[in-house]
């Protein structure tokens, strides 16, 4: 399968929650959405990363960016992240599926100790424009993420500017 492009329109993407709904880009009220692939339980940088995304679950609200996180965890794994980081109102979603992950270029990795399940995607933030995928911020690596500061600032300007997608070359 080929990896989608930076303007192209994905409206078919849906994720599993486990408050037993589903998440689906073509149904959300907000005009832009942010989805916050994060690597499981077993990362202790997710769970800080995701603790600051639920401090800042407001200020993405105001701005009408609506935001999800999803893991290629089981429904039992990423309930207990869920309740263990008291993440509260961040919808949490499970079984990322590889296909969608490879769809958008996202890294996978295998474990390299007990801890770790047998595959996993690497971190990411996919920003969307109604259905169209607008940009992504996708790492190899667990370390040195973005700051979600930066995130709502950056995708403010793309609002206010009405900036288009980049990198839609290739």
């Amino acid at each position: 399968m080929d990896r989608f492009k930076p303007g192209e329109d994905v409206e078919s993407l849906r994720l599993n929650l486990i408050n037993g709904t589903a998440w689906a880009l073509e149904d959300q009220k907000h005009d832009w959405n942010i989805i916050v692939v994060y690597r499981g339980l077993h990362c202790p940088v997710c769970k800080s990363q995701l603790q600051g995304l639920k401090g800042q679950i407001d200020a993405f609200a105001e701005a009408d960016i609506g935001v999800v996180a999803v893991s290629m965890d089981t429904f039992e794994k990423a309930n207990q992240s869920h309740k263990d980081w008291s993440l509260d109102s961040l919808p949490i979603g499970y079984e990322l599926t590889r296909d969608v992950a490879e769809s958008f270029g996202l890294y996978l990795s295998d474990a390299i100790n007990d801890e770790e399940p047998d595959l996993f995607t690497e971190p990411a933030i996919l920003l969307f424009r109604k259905t169209v995928f607008q940009a992504g911020w996708i790492q190899t690596i667990p370390f040195a993420r973005p700051q979600f500061e930066d995130v709502l600032k950056g995708v403010k300007f793309m609002q206010d500017k009405d900036y288009p997608p980049r990198g839609t070359l290739g």
